[in-house]
């Protein structure tokens, strides 16, 4: 299917079906009646205009951009989904140079329409299609791509063409609000980490951690900010003040003059497929500023997230027995902070340094992270030997990763490696994070279609591994929380019981806001 939109808004968009070499014009009703496969491109930019004259979209949707990224194993794809176009593909299969860059034209209305050029561009486009599915088929991503993320796109594009409801008039307190709580907490970053009055760059952050002491060599710096401690919190703070940037940007975003908002769905947006919401990116508002967001009329709005949902998968993935045991027990960083390092209360600390290790922090820097919190270098030797089978597990995907290049999942969604050679830290951190984290998002995509497929559910946000969601009868909550625990404990096979309860999405009792100017 090819479209030309209407960016006018008025609803004059044109639509296509390319059949047998040739194109034939249609309507949005065509478009979302068709029994089969819609095969087109940038489907984001049509999908509200067909949901606003239909009131749905169609069965089963493959926009080709997807499908590249998702079965491609190759993270850079992902990393760059912003920065193509379908005409930098098209030259592949067949596509001669001038047809791509007046196709381009075409499509950004940029020249009139010519059908001849069009019909060309599909021709590519369908070979493309079955190059793609062909690939797909060797790499073993076909049947995920198909009963996993086709089904998924179409629950969360319905989602956001049915629209987020935004509460303006709350909406200008909490930008008020923002705004006062990111210049007060940069005043307060730059006297305590000696950086310059502004929100820290990439290039800055970097700067700071080389001369803190950090090796930048191996390890990314998100992976120091999140994981490794820092004299004076340096990871957190910087972590807090990036989130409240991004907050008063996205709160900035959206616009007063709408009580909705229709964000754009990335279904496979991050290198282990992770769902992420865009224009608006609402899944990087803090919960203190959550409460703009509202159910629509005569519905109440629900929360459920899986419970130690990296850590289940760990023990489930690796069959260590002391780690299905601290996670069937309870809430295993702070049994794991109280029990086994000594760190009183301080579950932050534990949840930090356990993921450091699962992820493939060397030994030496684990003790020495766990000595720079207060823990005894014997008590910190102790705890990270307990999870040897685990430690035995890593050591197996390492292994695959470094004979075959390439990692993957249950049911695809493969990384595969750029460089030779010994396998680098970053490498192994990178394997081991790929089936983790990969896991967990087959099992979310999973659970989210087992529960769009309920009567009294509107699927909302998204929130990575949470979802928030409307309902009207008092026991929908409590069969989310069921269908996430079964579809959780159905995909690892029953080696471990899923957990998953309804939580707080937003602050229950936000502070006081802001005065609407602040200045420093």
């Amino acid at each position: 299917m090819l479209f030309i939109k209407d960016f006018t808004g008025r609803g004059a968009d044109a639509f296509y079906w390319f059949r047998d070499g040739r194109l034939e014009e249609t309507d949005a009703e065509g478009v979302v009646g068709f029994a089969g496969v819609v095969v087109c491109h940038d489907f984001w930019m049509i999908r509200d205009a067909l949901f606003d004259k239909t009131g749905t979209l169609p069965d089963a949707i493959v926009d080709l951009d997807e499908l590249r990224i998702s079965t491609s194993g190759i993270p850079e794809d992902r990393l760059a989904r912003e920065k193509r176009d379908i005409t930098t593909q098209l030259g592949k299969y067949g596509a001669e140079q001038e047809v791509c860059d007046t196709y381009q034209k075409m499509f950004n209305k940029g020249v009139p329409f010519e059908e001849g050029v069009a019909a060309k561009a599909a021709t590519a486009m369908a070979a493309m299609y079955i190059n793609l599915c062909e690939r797909a088929t060797a790499e073993g991503e076909l049947e995920r791509f198909f009963s996993i993320e086709v089904p998924i796109y179409r629950v969360l594009q319905l989602a956001m063409s049915a629209g987020i409801s935004i509460d303006a008039a709350g909406l200008s307190e909490k930008r008020a609000q923002a705004e006062h709580e990111y210049f007060l907490s940069l005043k307060d970053y730059s006297a305590k980490h000696d950086m310059p009055l502004e929100t820290p760059s990439r290039r800055s952050i970097e700067g700071k951690l080389l001369r803190e002491g950090f090796d930048l060599d191996e390890v990314s710096v998100e992976y120091l900010l999140e994981f490794v401690p820092h004299h004076s919190d340096l990871g957190g703070d910087t972590m807090a003040l990036l989130a409240l940037d991004t907050a008063r940007r996205v709160l900035g975003s959206l616009t007063l003059s709408s009580d909705v908002t229709r964000p754009v769905a990335d279904v496979f947006g991050s290198r282990t497929s992770r769902v992420q919401l865009r224009s608006p990116s609402l899944q990087n508002i803090p919960k203190r500023y959550r409460s703009i967001i509202g159910p629509h009329e005569g519905a109440k709005l629900s929360y459920v997230d899986f419970d130690q949902f990296e850590v289940g998968i760990m023990a489930a993935l690796s069959g260590d027995e002391e780690l299905k045991q601290l996670y069937a027990a309870g809430d295993m960083y702070d049994l794991f902070a109280n029990t086994h390092l000594g760190l009183v209360d301080n579950r932050k600390a534990a949840k930090q340094l356990f993921l450091s290790y699962a992820y493939g922090m060397s030994r030496k820097a684990l003790v020495d992270a766990a000595s720079s919190l207060g823990v005894d270098r014997p008590k910190a030797k102790a705890a990270f030997r307990l999870f040897q089978r685990y430690e035995d597990w890593k050591k197996s995907i390492w292994a695959d990763f470094q004979r075959t290049g390439r990692v993957t999942t249950i049911l695809g969604n493969h990384y595969r490696r750029s460089g030779s050679g010994q396998l680098t830290s970053k490498e192994q951190r990178s394997a081991v994070s790929q089936v983790v984290q990969g896991t967990a998002s087959l099992i979310f995509k999973r659970a989210l279609l087992a529960v769009a497929a309920m009567d009294d559910l509107r699927v909302v946000i998204p929130m990575h591994d949470a979802l928030l969601f409307e309902y009207t009868l008092t026991e929908t909550p409590a069969g989310v929380v069921d269908a996430f625990e079964r579809v959780m404990t159905d995909v690892l096979g029953g080696r471990v019981t899923g957990k998953a309860s309804i939580s707080d999405f937003a602050e229950r009792n936000p502070p006081v806001a802001a005065p609407a100017s602040t200045s420093f």
